[in-house]
């Protein structure tokens, strides 16, 4: 079978083919020359930091007990208490080896407030130290600490006692024995400080308590470097473009000299196939055309006209069937009395 096209339709979509190729051409050389600097973020450090507490409650012997240690998240009888024990650590972790200074200490802070947990007014504080300052230069990708604290409530209650007589203030008290520290990284290019803190929290004047803890979330961060970079040409639309370009050439020659124009028949036959498909509602096929003599004789201008003269003398549009042009000698007839009305589709 022979492709055909139209000669008005291979001149539209040859101009097409050559519209896409010098745009691809241009386009491609444009990105090829291409060259931008961008900004990339480059990670050179990165670190981790997990302090955590435990602790267990150290009674005296009693009848009612038989151990003397118990666990967590117990309650506890403050005349039964001997002493708490809290167990500290802080694990950091970096994702390589560097120069790293830790600084931490346990204190202890007495604060007097009103309030809810979540919204407390303190309306006075007052902290100790439970253990020196301690300073520590190490170098490497981790570390851990631990400290180990031993306390009693019996110091806190009384200061409880002594600022509600000096102040006359009716507040809740509470004793916060917390490890407070910092971990500075040396880095490459910055010094990167990692504050870190645990806690335990213990109400204080009552006569059963509970211990609440905090250990504090993960600490995660990184150090990034700024780096301009010169990027070339974007390879994967050069090839798509390449091969846009390549198709539009192969594409030329076949619409050119492979692809043909129709013949005059072929153009006559597929307009007369038109006219019956779109009007075959108001045409009549006939064998012959009866020879007869007219008195009127009309040439009609356009199809149009003739389905308007069919429809005022409601009459049909008549024609001869023809294998090679669909219509014989491509003419359409209405007969009306003694008038013959034709139009060439030709």
């Amino acid at each position: 079978m022979k492709l055909t096209l139209h000669k008005k339709t291979k001149k539209f979509i040859l101009a097409i083919l050559l519209f896409l190729l010098l745009f691809t051409g241009i386009q491609t050389y444009s990105t090829v020359n291409e060259e931008k600097i961008v900004t990339e973020e480059n990670t050179i450090f990165e670190y981790s930091c997990q302090p955590s507490v435990n602790y267990t409650v150290n009674i005296r012997p009693n009848e009612l007990y038989t151990e003397t240690v118990l666990e967590e998240d117990g309650y506890y009888s403050k005349l039964l208490l001997d002493h708490i024990q809290a167990d500290f650590a802080v694990e950091y972790q970096g994702s390589d080896s560097t120069p790293i200074n830790i600084q931490y200490q346990v204190l202890a802070t007495v604060n007097g407030y009103q309030g809810q947990t979540d919204n407390k007014n303190i309306y006075w504080t007052k902290s100790f130290p439970l253990t020196q300052e301690k300073t520590l230069e190490v170098e490497g990708d981790s570390w851990r600490g631990e400290e180990q604290i031993n306390f009693a409530l019996g110091d806190y209650d009384a200061l409880a006692v002594r600022a509600k007589e000096i102040s006359g203030m009716k507040v809740t008290n509470e004793v916060i024995v917390e490890l407070l520290g910092t971990i500075t990284a040396t880095t490459a290019t910055e010094e990167v400080a990692i504050p870190f803190s645990s806690n335990l929290q213990i109400p204080l004047l009552e006569d059963v308590f509970q211990v609440t803890k905090t250990a504090g979330e993960a600490l995660q961060g990184s150090v990034t470097e700024r780096e301009e970079v010169l990027v070339h040409f974007d390879r994967t639309k050069v090839s798509l473009l390449t091969v846009l370009m390549l198709l539009c050439i192969a594409a030329m020659p076949v619409l050119m000299f492979v692809i043909k124009e129709p013949d005059e028949l072929t153009i006559l036959r597929r307009k007369n196939k038109g006219l019956i498909k779109n009007y075959g509602s108001r045409m009549v096929a006939m064998r012959e055309i009866p020879d007869l003599e007219y008195s009127r004789y009309y040439q009609v201008y356009s199809i149009k006209d003739m389905i308007k003269i069919a429809d005022e003398m409601q009459k049909p549009i008549l024609y001869i069937p023809d294998e090679s042009t669909a219509v014989r000698n491509n003419e359409l007839f209405i007969i009306s009395e003694n008038s013959l009305y034709l139009w060439n589709s030709a």
